[in-house]
């Protein structure tokens, strides 16, 4: 798999986590005790983890555009942990409303005591799915990292005291050019000499 494609999915899937982080995931009915009548949890109070795993994935996403090969393949062994730990906790709190709503409901009614009925969101699960995407840019990036080459921008220019075949070709030719100047100056010191009365011989 290319590098362009393990980093930009894995991007999104950070990012998709991180939306759901501000979303409510579980809504609780029929408090007692109190004055409100329902309690909502979102997203970042209810999986924190979630949420910081998602900053790691999205860092170990940037740092895949610069990593060489074993450096891939570290990065992306942490990026499949964070996504299991995002999906693994997801999908907890979606299974327990009651504990996920827990604090919710305790600062709504000011007691322990259980709402009556708890309704789950879907943002959970898609917090879930970006996990498992997340994990799944990470395994490709650890098995696909070794083969990946780091980018160059520039590539090594040849060395300036190893001439062309151009450079070798017009040696020639300007040696040529030299000696017939040589010639004419000297033919121009011969009359100079002739013009003084002097045997240039």
């Amino acid at each position: 798999m290319r590098r362009r494609t393990v980093v930009l999915a894995a991007l999104a899937a950070g990012a998709l986590v991180l939306l759901t982080a501000g979303r409510t995931w579980v809504t609780a009915t029929g408090l007692s005790g109190g004055i409100a009548s329902e309690a909502t949890t979102s997203g970042g109070a209810a999986a924190p983890v979630a949420t910081a795993m998602a900053l790691v994935v999205m860092a170990g996403a940037l740092a895949l555009t610069t990593a060489r090969r074993l450096g891939a393949v570290i990065v992306g062994v942490l990026m499949a942990l964070a996504g299991v730990v995002i999906a693994s906790t997801s999908v907890t709190a979606a299974l327990d409303p009651a504990t996920t709503a827990a604090a919710a409901v305790a600062d709504a009614t000011g007691t322990t005591a259980l709402a009556q009925d708890y309704a789950v969101t879907a943002w959970p699960w898609v917090a879930a799915a970006g996990g498992v995407l997340a994990a799944l840019c990470g395994v490709a990036a650890a098995l696909a990292g070794r083969g990946w080459r780091s980018s160059r921008r520039y590539e090594k220019a040849p060395a300036a005291s190893e001439p062309g075949p151009a450079a070798a070709g017009e040696q020639p030719a300007q040696s040529a050019r030299e000696a017939a100047q040589r010639r004419r100056v000297d033919q121009m010191d011969a009359w100079d000499e002739l013009s003084r009365g002097n045997d240039p011989t």
